[in-house]
């Protein structure tokens, strides 16, 4: 049997040995982030796209994003505030729509420093959700998302996430200002993300962003997955998440400032 790292080295884009690392780093990121810390896997964005062309790696990651999603809808899904997913989900749809008029009109460069600065600004807003958050006990629970807010983050999660599968932070500042409990948030972002990431199939196809070659990396990467969601099922309650989410946001800003400056 062919190792991952004889299947990567033999792919057409010959990635060396420390390629094949950040490229199973990323990957058991997004796996961790889908069960144990929502809003993790923004650091993975950055970091395929320092591995692959940017155009690529956002399509390389996709099933990759689903695979992890399984995961998460399996453990979460009880938990799940169904009437905080709809109409969001509907404006996700808008969102993803209006993201296909920039990928295909930008080249690879400008579509890096894209999720660059996309990845730079969620870093930014992780932060003001962190800040919520704390804010939060103070707050009576809301009963039911307004239109507005629906409108405004659903379609903005729909464009960043078609354009960098980045959207978490966005989601995050949703359910934290609706004012959700830990496992509620788990629950909501799992259906939300698992839905959404679907969305996008059409459009990556339709841009050639997904491809054979891509799908074989995404078989290759499974056995990654399934260790890092099951280190986020084990270790949600015992990681000292504060210190490590700090951490993930200093990592994505570095590797965001890469990708621009690059």
């Amino acid at each position: 049997m062919v190792s991952l790292y004889e299947f990567l080295s033999l792919s057409r884009w010959e990635l060396s040995f420390s390629s094949w690392g950040i490229f199973c780093l990323a990957v058991f990121i997004v796996g961790f982030s889908k069960t144990g810390l929502p809003g993790a896997a923004i650091v993975a964005v950055p970091m395929m796209a320092m591995v692959f062309p940017p155009k690529i790696s956002v399509g390389l990651m996709l099933p990759i994003y689903l695979m992890s999603d399984v995961l998460s809808v399996w453990n979460y899904r009880r938990f799940a505030q169904w009437r905080y997913c709809f109409p969001y989900l509907l404006f996700v749809g808008l969102g993803v729509w209006s993201a296909s008029f920039v990928a295909g009109a930008v080249d690879d460069r400008t579509f890096g420093v894209i999720i660059g600065w996309t990845v730079t600004i969620l870093v930014v807003l992780s932060v003001g959700a962190d800040f919520l958050q704390k804010r939060k006990k103070d707050m009576a629970p809301a009963e039911a998302p307004p239109l507005a807010m629906s409108v405004l983050f659903g379609t903005t999660a729909g464009l960043v996430s078609a354009l960098a599968n980045a959207a978490s932070p966005i989601m995050a500042l949703y359910v934290v200002i609706a004012r959700l409990d830990k496992f509620q948030i788990l629950g909501t972002t799992a259906i939300c993300s698992f839905c959404m990431n679907w969305f996008k199939i059409p459009l990556f196809l339709f841009l050639n962003m997904i491809s054979i070659e891509t799908l074989k990396l995404d078989a290759a990467a499974i056995p990654i997955i399934v260790v890092g969601g099951l280190a986020g099922i084990v270790f949600a309650k015992k990681l000292p998440q504060k210190a490590f989410r700090k951490l993930i946001l200093v990592l994505a800003l570095a590797s965001s400032v890469k990708l621009i400056l690059s």
